[in-house]
């Protein structure tokens, strides 16, 4: 028996990762308190590092969390190591992440809700690759894209929650 309704329990289920780093978050802090409080070190230090790696994880699990689609769309995304892939129904490729020349994000107002917003990612011979939002596996492209240098993951965000057909680029190679 569950004390908590059903609608609530699937909400915390979304976002049990940014309560778990905010949580490690919060040790860390109440660590360090006790470290400066109590003249003890090694709960300062180990408070700093606690602190440190929570405010890290927490940062990237709520970028996940924004960019992610809560509609489940078709296809899957495959990561392996530098490889990004997109197996769909109506396309689908491959493309290494060094080759990748330009990130977008789009939003398609006119097309079925499930796949609205997508990623759009372009490569240096030409292929492309658009990822809906919501694809399975589609929440690790956050993590694999931060390795590009000066990708603007808070614009890709503020294009998705605003109306009508937009394209924001958040991310292009230099040169």
């Amino acid at each position: 028996m569950s004390f908590l309704g059903a609608g609530i329990v699937a909400r915390l289920r979304d976002w049990r990762e940014p309560i778990l780093w905010g949580a490690l978050l919060a040790l860390g802090l109440w660590l360090i308190f006790i470290g400066y409080m109590n003249l003890a070190p090694l709960s300062f230090v180990v408070g700093l590092v606690a602190a440190a790696a929570g405010f890290g994880l927490l940062r990237d699990a709520l970028r996940r969390r924004r960019l992610r689609s809560d509609v489940p769309s078709e296809g899957m995304v495959v990561i392996d190591e530098a490889r990004i892939g997109y197996l769909g129904p109506r396309g689908g490729g491959f493309v290494d992440l060094p080759a990748v020349v330009s990130v977008e994000i789009v939003t398609r107002p006119h097309v079925p809700p499930d796949s609205s917003h997508a990623w759009l990612i372009r490569a240096e011979d030409g292929s492309e690759l658009v990822i809906p939002l919501g694809a399975h596996g589609a929440e690790a492209l956050v993590s694999t894209l931060s390795a590009l240098p000066g990708i603007d993951f808070d614009l890709g965000a503020a294009t998705i929650t605003e109306p009508g057909a937009r394209r924001a680029t958040l991310w292009r190679k230099a040169g």
